[in-house]
């Protein structure tokens, strides 16, 4: 078992840059601004670093204290955000008289173990040590990521050497003259983008199936008789089952794009701000339309907004399936054909009704000009009582419904307004 977990570490041994960054001073910072503005300012510091790490194609591993622990695949694109960082609180002090801020980074190239949510190994203390030899708004960079790097492209010059704790080898050490380098923080826009952390993502999965089980709702109470009442779009009058049975492209589509949005929201760092906001209103919007309309259902008729009146009518008749695995047939008759067999909730345009041998058939619209006969009941069989198969019936919105909607736009504006930005 050993030897197993000791091959499986092995496997997740890669090259990789790691990048760290530190607040000077940060003990005096604190003292002086106390716990609620030195968060405060430790919190635009993140919010600076972030953005610029992720243009890069960083990944930040995590925040220890006032330090920010990054990791690349390339060193040129860890130098690159490096420069840009520091570019970046540059700018915001000359922008924010009290933003004070200085920080010392430090990069190192080499093997590590790269797991899902965590980077380990040598190159890790070691990038941590080279970033203490930093002074403030310093960028120190190791012998082995200044390998990969043109010197006089990014201004590099030799420093120092150290021998890290623990180790037999010298490690040159480089300084980057950062101020001599052109903008790297053009096209970055920091007020734009929302880190996705822990809390960000389980409020991401939340509002998604809210909304998703108000879409669904719609769509089978509202839009597809809606929709059904046109003849030209008849196939979006089927239950949503029944799309995706027929429809095996459209399943598969759907499917994929739901395995994109999980993956999208499990693994990005980052997010419009406005998507949030919406995702929230969205959100509060479902709850209060399914609150209201829940309380609507349990007053009595006098109550509900004059519930029995209806705000719109369908012009077409609807043949609605109440049982499973109920067939249609070519003719009406019980001995004809069977063209297709449907379940519960499946949703037809009426065309004509006939009645043949005491059974009453619906006939319906299941294809381009192309129909098929459905039974209301099943006929009564020895020790069995009939049983309805289908109904007819128009659609109906009512008022309650209207004014659930309406009623509902009050929880998605406050769902919007009141979303607020976590520390990060």
């Amino acid at each position: 078992m050993q030897y197993s977990l000791s091959r499986l570490i092995s496997k997740s041994r890669k090259p990789v840059t790691i990048l760290f960054t530190d607040i000077v001073d940060s003990t005096r910072l604190w003292d002086t601004r106390g716990d609620v503005k030195g968060r405060l300012l430790v919190d635009q510091h993140n919010r600076l670093v972030f953005p610029v790490i992720k243009k890069f194609r960083g990944n930040v591993i995590k925040t220890i204290g006032d330090a920010v622990m990054a990791s690349f695949s390339s060193p040129e694109n860890a130098l690159r955000a490096a420069v840009g960082i520091q570019q970046a609180l540059a700018e915001y002090r000359q922008k924010n008289k009290h933003f004070k801020l200085q920080i010392r980074i430090g990069l190192h190239s080499g093997m590590a173990l790269i797991e899902k949510r965590d980077v380990f190994g040598d190159t890790v203390n070691v990038a941590a040590r080279i970033e203490g030899l930093a002074d403030a708004d310093e960028i120190l960079i190791s012998g082995s990521s200044e390998k990969s790097i043109k010197r006089s492209e990014f201004c590099l010059s030799k420093k120092t050497s150290f021998i890290p704790k623990g180790k037999k080898k010298e490690i040159a050490v480089f300084s980057c003259d950062w101020q001599q380098l052109p903008s790297q923080i053009e096209k970055i826009n920091f007020n734009a983008l929302l880190p996705l952390l822990g809390r960000q993502r389980y409020s991401m999965f939340f509002y998604m199936a809210g909304i998703m089980a108000m879409v669904y709702f719609g769509l089978s109470n509202y839009v597809r008789y809606i929709l059904a009442d046109q003849e030209n779009v008849y196939l979006l009058s089927f239950s949503p089952q029944q799309i995706l049975s027929d429809q095996p492209i459209l399943a598969a589509a759907l499917c994929a794009l739901a395995m994109v949005m999980i993956y999208l929201i499990r693994y990005l760092s980052v997010m419009p701000i406005m998507l949030f906001k919406l995702m929230k209103g969205l959100f509060w919007y479902s709850v209060v339309f399914a609150m209201v309309l829940m309380l609507a259902s349990s007053l009595p008729p006098a109550y509900t907004f004059n519930s029995k009146d209806t705000f719109f009518e369908s012009a077409h008749l609807f043949v609605e399936v109440l049982q499973d695995d109920a067939t249609i047939h070519e003719q009406p008759a019980l001995d004809s054909k069977v063209l297709k067999t449907v379940n519960a909730r499946d949703l037809f345009l009426l065309s004509d009704v006939s009645k043949q041998e005491n059974l009453v058939w619906n006939k319906i619209l299941i294809g381009t000009k192309k129909y098929g006969w459905i039974v209301r009941e099943t006929p009564p069989a020895f020790g069995v009582e009939e049983k309805r198969l289908t109904i007819a019936n128009k659609f109906h919105f009512r008022f309650r419904d209207f004014y659930a909607l309406l009623i509902a736009l009050f929880g998605f504006l406050w769902g919007y307004f009141s979303f607020s930005i976590r520390p990060l």
